[in-house]
C-alpha cells in the first residue's frame, strides 16, 4: 500500500476514536456464599435449548428455578439465586436429585411431579462463589436440603421482567448464543433463538417420572382441593 494512502487513511475523519474497552457489565454483586433459608419465587422455562457434552450436540428442554433468601441487596431488595436444569426427572437428571434432596426423598420411578408446585415453597441452600470463562463472578448453589425455616417471598421480583430480559438477551445473541455458559449438570449450554417459546416443559417419562407443566408466571396459582397424595410433605409444600 503506498505511503501516501497510509498517510490519508489514517487521517481519515473520526478514525482516532477507533478504541474499544471492554467494560464489566455493571456493579451487579452475586447472593452472598454461606447457606441461607430461602423460598422458590419462580420456575422458568426455557424452552429448548443446545448442549454440548463430550463432544456431542443436542437440543433439550431447559428449566430455571429462581430462589428469594432474605438476604438484601445496596437497595434493600431481597437478593435472588436461580439454578438451570435439564426439564426431566430421569434417575440420573441433576434435577430429579435436587428436587430429592429439598424434599428430603428420592424421586422414584413413576413419579410424576407438577413444578408448579415448587412456588412458595422453602428450602435451605448452599451457595458459594465461581467465576465464568471470562473471570466475571457469579452465585453458584451447591447444595439444596429441606427448610429449616419459613421464608416468605417479598413480592419484589417480578416473573414477568425476568422473561422479558430473557427474551431481550436472546434477541441481542442474533438467534444464537455464541457466548456459553456451564450449566448445573456440566454441561456446556448455548441458547437459541429458536427456542421453544411455550410456557410449559413436556413430560419426560424417561424412568418412568415426569415433570408436569408449569405456569408461564412466577404466580402462585390457585391450590385445588383434592386431596393431596399420601407422600406430600407439608413442610416442603411438594
Amino acid at each position: 500500500m503506498p505511503r501516501s494512502h497510509e498517510r490519508s487513511y489514517g487521517k481519515t475523519k473520526g478514525m482516532s476514536n477507533m478504541v474499544l474497552q471492554c467494560k464489566d457489565s455493571g456493579d451487579f454483586k452475586p447472593h452472598p456464599e454461606g447457606i441461607h433459608p430461602a423460598v422458590c419465587v419462580d420456575v422458568m422455562d426455557l424452552g429448548l435449548v443446545e448442549t454440548e457434552f463430550q463432544g456431542q450436540k443436542r437440543m433439550v428442554n431447559k428449566v430455571k428455578l429462581v430462589f428469594e433468601s432474605e438476604q438484601k441487596t445496596e437497595d434493600g431488595k431481597n437478593c435472588t439465586v436461580s439454578k438451570n436444569f435439564t426439564a426431566s426427572l430421569h434417575p440420573k437428571a441433576k434435577l430429579a436429585e435436587f428436587l430429592g434432596k429439598w424434599r428430603g426423598r428420592p424421586v422414584v420411578p413413576g413419579e410424576t411431579i407438577d413444578l408448579a408446585k415448587l412456588l412458595g415453597a422453602c428450602c435451605t441452600l448452599v451457595i458459594s462463589h465461581q467465576q465464568n470463562m471470562v473471570g466475571k463472578t457469579y452465585a453458584s448453589i451447591d447444595a439444596v436440603s429441606k427448610p429449616t425455616k419459613k421464608v416468605a417471598a417479598s413480592g419484589t421480583y417480578d416473573p414477568a421482567v425476568a422473561r422479558q430480559r430473557y427474551e431481550e438477551w436472546k434477541a441481542r445473541q442474533g438467534g444464537r448464543v455464541e457466548s456459553r455458559v456451564t450449566s448445573g449438570e456440566g454441561q456446556t449450554t448455548t441458547a437459541r433463538e429458536d427456542a421453544r417459546p411455550t410456557t410449559a416443559v413436556n413430560a419426560q417419562t424417561q424412568g418412568g417420572a415426569g415433570v408436569a407443566p408449569f405456569p408461564e408466571s412466577g404466580v402462585k396459582p390457585p391450590q385445588s382441593k383434592a386431596q393431596a397424595p399420601a407422600d406430600f410433605d407439608p413442610e416442603v409444600g411438594f
